[in-house]
């Protein structure tokens, strides 16, 4: 048990009344340290001398006689090598005795078995890149400022038909168009109907808007022109406006067909609706 002997940190925060040995029983002893090794004998070692003869040292020395010399083969008279199909003399036995002295970095000149029927014939392949290109022109010629020519075949533009068209600009737009260039008492509402939805259109919105805005000031003029030529006349001047609003409708049919398949060829994404 931690005691105020072990530390300040075991102390306790207030000190107790009294100090009371615990019930528990004491802890048996621990367990005896080994033994150490006995300590080595007093007194240096005796060792004892051979009691047989030994040989003399320089007996031991190693012969300084010549070797063979590493840079010559071996000589090799005969030698007997077994087969699949019983006993077989070496090269030098069957008369190429110039096989045995050969040089390891000589090649072999007898010829070998043909390898015709063991490789496949490699197909010939035409390299992709030319082997001699062009020259690059002379500094200060004019084909020396010519942009480079042009290898790569452009992409055709892609197909557009009349449904794709037609639903680009949408029918909300195009059936007012179609209806005020039939009906002439309806031009006017079916113009404007047309421009309030042309709004929807996702393709080049602002060419769309500055056509509808050219045809409006169109039909404006043409109502003014008739006030100032006869005079100011209800009839006369709905009937101007009637005829102004519904060219402008045959017009524009054909005008927002245009514009919006031209974005369409072109790969144009729809822009974005605010």
């Amino acid at each position: 048990m931690a005691s105020w002997q072990d530390g300040p940190e075991y102390a306790p925060q207030e000190r107790p009344a009294a100090f009371v040995v615990p019930p528990a029983a004491p802890l048996t002893d621990p367990t005896p340290a080994p033994v150490a090794a006995a300590a080595p004998p007093e007194g240096e070692p005796s060792f004892a001398p051979p009691s047989s003869a030994q040989p003399d040292l320089a007996a031991l020395v190693p012969s300084a006689a010549p070797g063979r010399n590493p840079n010559l083969p071996f000589e090799v008279v005969t030698a007997t090598v077994t087969s699949a199909g019983g006993w077989a003399t070496s090269p030098v036995a069957a008369g190429q005795p110039e096989l045995a002295q050969r040089m390891p970095t000589q090649p072999f000149t007898a010829p070998g078995p043909p390898l015709s029927g063991y490789l496949p014939v490699q197909p010939t392949v035409a390299p992709n890149a030319r082997v001699n290109p062009a020259p690059f022109p002379a500094p200060g010629t004019p084909q020396w400022f010519a942009p480079p020519p042009e290898t790569r075949v452009p992409d055709a533009p892609p197909s557009v038909t009349i449904g794709q068209i037609w639903t680009a600009t949408t029918a909300g737009v195009m059936v007012p168009l179609i209806i005020g260039a039939l009906f002439n008492w309806f031009s006017i509402l079916m113009l404007a109907l047309s421009f309030a939805l042309s709004a929807r259109i996702a393709y080049r919105h602002d060419a769309v808007r500055r056509s509808y805005i050219g045809a409006l000031i169109v039909v404006g003029v043409l109502g003014m022109m008739s006030m100032l030529s006869v005079g100011y006349s209800s009839d006369l001047l709905f009937q101007s406006l009637s005829d102004g609003a519904q060219f402008a409708c045959v017009v524009l049919f054909f005008v927002i067909g245009l514009i919006v398949g031209a974005a369409l060829r072109a790969g144009e994404r729809p822009d974005r609706m605010g």
